[in-house]
């Protein structure tokens, strides 16, 4: 069977069925490929761009694209005349109507070096309301051998007429197994952490959600430091509200919690991940686990807690990080929090 987009890790119901679609010859036009930020919109969206102007597309035995001839290799460096990527400019908090309209133009121009003139247009979401509407009057009626595809996180916020014109293809978030593996035959580092310190390793991968981007960019010295450190940080806080531990140990563990609104709604939501997987692993001993590295850890926290406070405190990180979104006080917020899941 021809192996399909080998960049894209994961995700092979839609690389087998894209790819059998580009050897068949039956492109849809456009395609609006949803799912979260690092699951590999954009690299899926590349490789159709290279599978479309392969120099050796009609060769069965060659990886489609293949990666190498020239047009592949120019793809991935951004340098081909007819693959064109548009985003949202630095100093615009949206994409406007003026740059749909140009894309529009270029659309109707024959292609230069290629049979596939593909338009890619990230964050789709963030295009205007006039703008969406200037883009659907070439989904209604689009030029000949053009490919548009639209990158988004939350397609919800593309207009409907839009997604009835469109095919929709969901990215998936990548099992761990499949980040680790990813991880370790592309970095040096990775490899090195599996032989040396394996569940550093695990940690920064579970601290991924799944998104391969972030896991690549956890790799960086700095950010795997400031993960770790914030892993260290809801441990602290998790142990500290174990039967037997005194309010002082909770107050120190609480008290590093950042003070900027938008860190602390980083931290409440990993203290959720790890008392979630406290409480999951209650029901379901072989669940799998979202924050801890150690099942053995996450049993005996979770029994030292006590199952009927382990939902006490829960619902109250759940609604101290429902306030975080709200506005709330920052200092207030951990103040009442850390005095709602103090030991009794």
């Amino acid at each position: 069977m021809r192996e399909y987009f080998t960049r894209l890790v994961g995700n092979d119901e839609t690389k087998n069925r894209i790819g059998s679609l580009i050897d068949a010859g039956r492109m849809p036009h456009a395609f609006l490929i949803s799912g979260a930020s690092g699951s590999g919109k954009m690299t899926l969206a590349t490789e159709i761009a290279a599978s479309l102007n392969c120099e050796r597309r009609g060769e069965s035995n060659s990886p489609l694209p293949c990666g190498k001839c020239d047009a592949c290799r120019r793809i991935y460096e951004s340098n081909f005349t007819d693959v064109k990527v548009l985003r949202k400019p630095t100093d615009r908090a949206t994409i406007g109507v003026e740059p749909i309209k140009l894309l529009r133009e270029d659309m109707f121009l024959s292609a230069t070096e290629s049979d596939y003139k593909i338009y890619i247009i990230d964050d789709a979401e963030l295009m205007t309301p006039e703008a969406q509407n200037a883009l659907l009057k070439v989904l209604e009626e689009p030029p000949t051998e053009i490919v548009i595809m639209l990158l988004t996180a939350t397609p919800d916020k593309i207009l409907t007429t839009i997604k009835s014109r469109v095919q929709h293809i969901s990215t998936t978030l990548f099992t761990d197994a499949e980040l680790e593996e990813h991880l370790c035959a592309r970095s040096d580092s990775a490899r090195m952490l599996k032989n040396t310190s394996p569940d550093k390793l695990r940690a920064i991968v579970m601290s991924s959600g799944g998104r391969l981007g972030e896991a690549e960019a956890l790799m960086d010295r700095k950010r795997a430091a400031v993960c770790e450190s914030e892993r260290e940080d809801v441990l602290r806080i998790v142990r500290s509200v174990r039967h037997g531990s005194g309010y002082g140990e909770t107050y120190s563990a609480m008290s590093v919690l950042p003070t900027k609104r938008a860190e602390l709604s980083r931290m409440l939501e990993l203290l959720l991940s790890a008392l979630r997987d406290l409480v999951t692993l209650r029901h379901s001993p072989e669940a799998r686990l979202l924050f801890f590295t150690s099942r053995e850890e996450c049993i005996s926290l979770s029994d030292s807690i006590g199952w009927r406070r382990l939902y006490e405190i829960y619902d109250a990180v759940c609604k101290a990080y429902e306030y975080c979104s709200m506005n709330a006080n920052v200092s207030n917020l951990v103040a009442n929090l850390t005095a709602q899941i103090r030991p009794v």
